[in-house]
């Protein structure tokens, strides 16, 4: 069975293997942006119920740890390492357009999840408070669907084609440090 062959869940993915750990971050993250979708609609009809509050406890939890170590483990170590092992001009060309454009879209994804999380802090304080407008809801959940698209359909192709099998247990061993880190950090 090959390294990407999605057979097994991506939830059961491991340190020793970073990119079905990675893909299945994607995976968590959809299940993050269903709640979401499905908050904004709860808190429309019923405030800040305890459903309501556990909801945007889940989600500050998500996109304020997780969510920030997986782009972390992106741009700290998965694109350092793909830079010094893409030998081939045209594709370190096309890596380095891809790697800008994943850049730039974590930035984006941060700046509309701050947009969200004020309020969403509030909601799990079970204070009632609306989400933001609609429009912030779907930028934030459509900027998400669309980096995940991009990222899968070109990741998934660097990393098989460039990096060995002592690059994938050094991404994974930094991935597994970085949240170990943030463990003891509290």
């Amino acid at each position: 069975m090959s390294r990407t062959s999605r057979h097994l869940p991506f939830e059961a993915a491991g340190f020793d293997d970073p990119l079905e750990m990675l893909l299945g971050c994607h995976r968590r993250i959809e299940k993050q942006l269903a709640i979401l979708k499905q908050l904004k609609a709860e808190v429309a009809e019923r405030g800040a119920s305890p459903e309501a509050s556990a909801a945007a406890l889940s989600l500050l939890g998500y996109f304020d740890r997780a969510a920030v170590h997986h782009h972390e483990d992106e741009e700290h170590d998965l694109f350092p390492l793909l830079e010094a092992r893409i030998t081939d001009p045209g594709e370190q060309a096309r890596f380095e357009a891809f790697r800008g454009t994943l850049a730039h879209d974590h930035r984006t994804l941060r700046d509309a999840w701050s947009r969200l999380r004020r309020s969403l802090e509030a909601i799990a304080d079970g204070r009632s408070r609306p989400l933001p407008a609609e429009e912030d809801v779907q930028a934030f959940v459509g900027a998400y669907a669309q980096h995940i698209l991009a990222e899968e359909n070109a990741l998934t192709d660097f990393f098989n084609r460039w990096l060995d099998d002592s690059d994938r247990e050094r991404l994974g061993a930094a991935m597994a440090a970085r949240r170990l880190h943030a463990a003891r950090r509290g």
